[in-house]
């Protein structure tokens, strides 16, 4: 198993990719906290891996606050003793309108959990890491942290900030054992997608046509991925931006 006797934490694991990142950490021998600010859905998480014979704790958290990062770093350590592996997962889109028509408020929003949360995150993340004497971060980034996407502005701008947020941090943290990468996924059957799949049939196809594999990924591929960056197995990747999407970004 590529993560045992680690200890790991996810932020918005309470569904989507952050579940399965959480569930596939655990299946690979890790500790998993399930972190999310709903505690009805964080607690399903966790309950469903120690179910399957992992182990798991639920703590709630919102990460644009960061007292509450401090507190669900300081929870990690004094349940598990320790820190390795962090996933920094929670975020969200933004409303989609033009650049001159997206009130500021929605940027604030999309900005304030995109990208300081992410800051937040990997602030305390890496405290704790530097008593452990190293570990690794995998933060969640898009293939809108690549490619321009009009629309949805702050949410592109949020996820091409993230990626300059890793690639800094992981200079600064190479020498203290501490790997820091992201993951761009493309477009994922979260329950959003499959919101959209089963209301609006044709958009749906219009996303798979538009994948060089003909389907969008599965949450578990993306954990996958994660999971590797996550390991030792990747202990010569640092700062590295891994596109997961099925070939959109190459056409």
């Amino acid at each position: 198993m590529l993560l045992e006797n680690k200890v790991a934490l996810v932020t918005g694991a309470g569904q989507g990719i952050g579940e399965a990142i959480a569930k596939v950490y655990a299946k690979n021998g890790a500790k998993v906290v399930v972190v999310d600010y709903n505690e009805t859905t964080a607690k399903k998480v966790a309950t469903e891996i120690n179910a399957s014979g992992g182990e798991a704790t639920a703590f709630i958290a919102d990460v644009t606050k960061p007292e509450e990062v401090a507190a669900m770093v300081k929870f990690t350590l004094d349940t598990y003793g320790k820190l390795d592996c962090a996933c920094n997962n929670a975020g969200k889109s933004s409303t989609t309108l033009n650049l001159i028509d997206t009130p500021i408020e929605n940027l604030n929003e999309v900005l304030d959990l995109d990208v300081k949360g992410v800051f937040y995150c990997c602030q305390e993340e890496i405290k704790a890491m530097h008593e452990n004497n190293g570990g690794s971060i995998v933060n969640i980034s898009s293939t809108s942290g690549i490619l321009g996407n009009p629309g949805i502005v702050p949410y592109n701008t949020s996820k091409h900030a993230v990626l300059g947020l890793t690639k800094s941090v992981a200079l600064e943290e190479c020498q203290n054992n501490i790997r820091i990468n992201a993951v761009c996924p493309g477009v994922t059957e979260t329950p959003l997608i499959k919101n959209v799949r089963d209301n609006d049939p044709k958009t749906y196809e219009l996303f798979c046509t538009q994948i060089p594999l003909g389907r969008l990924a599965t949450p578990e591929e993306i954990a996958n991925v994660v999971t590797f960056l996550s390991s030792d197995m990747a202990s010569y990747m640092i700062g590295a931006t891994v596109v997961v999407d099925g070939g959109v970004t190459i056409q």
